[in-house]
């Protein structure tokens, strides 16, 4: 009896620590659970759980509540036509159809929705899982809100494409729908590239300001594509330089119509801040007319015809021809001498002598330059001017003419002076003024005796500034000279604007005084104004005796010309201009 009662007492102690186990197994898993319900209800994607045969909504998160603005006691149970919208219901049902079909395999889609924070963006992901009976299926459906984040995409990519300040397309745009255009062509349809630059619109910039030529670009941007057709493509590939793809071109002369169209629009006068700003615009043109016809050889076709464009005289536009290649790679060649010549010394400077009304007494002289190239001879400033101003040489050119035109004038009889020429585009270079200084210190030259030659394009390019630069060039006491007076315009209105020490006739009138009545009148002209304003007149160009005594007897001062001397080597070394 003892024994059966030990025997009992073992099972009541082991009864008693299964139970104690249950409960405890239970309470865990009881805990468990609310961990992962917990869990499941602060998940930040919106979580449905549904039945696979009855479609009822077993499970749904705190997401899922504030996505759809309903309480899971009116989702849970119930079927998504029952209690989510119209459009909500037809994307999941979608969603899980195309999972349950599968078997299993993961399935993602994004819709834009009705939610109850308004329409958003949402990406679903659909798993189809079987619980511990294989009988039964269920669907698990995730969604994020990703509206933020492709907003987001998409601005990196909007920025990606186009340029900031204007909005339009950028460079890696324009390429993109040039590659399209030309790949779309077809034996009666192509394609073409128009290249378009603002002519003068660094003056704008320097006169107005930067805000006012950024506020030019933006109304530019526009203004432009009202000239276009729909499927165009207008770029800004950096500063006031644009491009247009024009796909499915028909005929030359429908772009060359469209171009006619956009010279015409920009010509209207643009109102900025009160401001009236008159700006062109210069158009280069290529047709990507033959079938290797590159996106790179069509993008330089066109910039070279740009460039015949500004040559001809900007605000026009130009269709490239085979032969401006040609003629691009003989200013390369050109270019590529110019930057040795610098560094070889081969550019010396010739003087021509400036004589006074006596006509025998030299009382300055112009310094020319002249590049001796070993292999081509000598060869004059019309073929290499030009060049230099488009690549910027020109200030090292400008540099090296006035200390060596400074230092040779020192040899010269103190009554000399010696004129420079200098360019519109020499006023660009801020450090104008300091170079003047430094020719003038180094070489020991009175100011006075340096006499600056600029024509009416300094003044024309950008007068504000310009005439600043100007005003500081005679605050160190240098003289400076009107050249080719009377082949621009608004002369006289310069002649006020600024006081100039010599006005020098150019000789497109001096050689025609004896044959032309229309340039005698402009000789009677000029040197009645400088005779009211006090300022002497120089004739250039002069070669005949004839020439010279007429000239004089109209009241020029001085006289230059081969008449009276050639331009001349004094076989100084040429020594670094820094």
């Amino acid at each position: 009896s003892c024994l059966v009662g030990s025997e009992m007492c073992i099972r009541d102690r082991q009864v008693l620590r299964a139970k104690e186990l249950a409960e405890h197994y239970n309470t865990e898993l009881t805990s468990l659970s609310s961990f992962l319900d917990a869990v499941v209800s602060h998940i930040p994607s919106c979580v449905l759980v549904q039945d696979a045969v009855s479609r009822t909504i077993l499970l749904a998160n705190r997401q899922a509540e504030a996505t759809f603005g309903a309480d899971r006691a009116d989702i849970v149970g119930k079927t998504a036509q029952q209690c989510l919208p119209a459009a909500v219901c037809e994307f999941f049902d979608r969603l899980t159809n195309e999972a349950l079909r599968s078997d299993g395999a993961l399935r993602e889609a994004e819709e834009e929705l009705a939610t109850a924070r308004g329409t958003r963006t949402l990406r679903t992901k659909t798993l189809v899982f079987h619980s511990n009976d294989p009988r039964s299926r269920y669907v698990l459906l995730i969604s994020d809100d990703v509206t933020d984040e492709n907003a987001a995409h998409a601005q990196v990519r909007y920025m990606a494409h186009h340029d900031t300040l204007t909005g339009m397309p950028n460079r890696r745009l324009f390429r993109e729908q040039l590659l399209k255009a030309l790949n779309s062509r077809s034996a009666d349809r192509t394609a073409a590239v128009l290249c378009l630059d603002l002519d003068n619109f660094k003056s704008v910039n320097d006169t107005l300001g930067h805000p006012y030529g950024d506020e030019l670009l933006r109304l530019l941007a526009k203004r432009l594509p009202k000239s276009l057709r729909e499927q165009d493509t207008l770029a800004r590939l950096g500063g006031d330089e644009f491009a247009i793809v024009l796909p499915n071109i028909g005929q030359q002369e429908d772009v060359r119509r469209m171009a006619e169209r956009l010279l015409e629009t920009v010509r209207q006068p643009f109102e900025i801040d009160g401001h009236t700003v008159p700006i062109s615009v210069s158009i280069g043109i290529a047709l990507a007319d033959t079938p290797d016809c590159s996106a790179d050889h069509l993008l330089r076709y066109a910039d070279m015809a740009l460039y015949e464009a500004k040559r001809n005289g900007r605000n026009c536009l130009a269709f490239f021809k085979p032969e401006m290649e040609t003629a691009a790679l003989k200013r390369h060649e050109v270019e590529m001498d110019l930057r040795q010549a610098i560094m070889g010394q081969q550019l010396q400077l010739h003087y021509q002598p400036i004589m006074d009304v006596s006509h025998v007494r030299v009382v300055g002289r112009e310094a020319l330059m002249r590049w001796q190239h070993p292999v081509k001879g000598l060869i004059m400033p019309n073929d290499f001017i030009p060049i230099a101003e488009e690549t910027g040489l020109i200030h090292e050119l400008g540099a090296f003419t006035l200390h060596e035109a400074c230092a040779e004038a020192m040899r010269w009889d103190d009554h000399e002076t010696v004129a420079v020429n200098l360019s519109a585009s020499q006023f660009t270079n801020s450090a104008l003024v300091s170079l003047v200084e430094s020719a003038l210190s180094k070489s020991g030259l009175p100011a006075w005796r340096l006499e600056l030659e600029i024509t009416e394009s300094v003044l024309l390019a950008n007068s504000a500034a310009n005439l600043n630069t100007l005003n500081q060039l005679k605050e160190l006491g240098v003289k400076v000279a009107l050249d080719d007076f009377g082949t621009g315009y608004s002369s006289l209105g310069y002649l006020r604007s600024f006081e100039f020490d010599k006005i020098k006739i150019d000789k497109s009138f001096t050689q025609d005084v004896e044959s032309s009545k229309e340039a005698l009148a402009i000789i009677r002209a000029i040197n009645g104004i400088g005779r009211s304003l006090d300022i002497p007149t120089t004739a250039e160009g002069v070669e005949t005796a004839a020439q010279l005594d007429r000239l004089t007897e109209e009241g020029c001062s001085h006289f230059q010309g081969y008449l009276l001397g050639r331009p001349v080597s004094h076989e100084t070394p040429i020594e670094d201009a820094e």
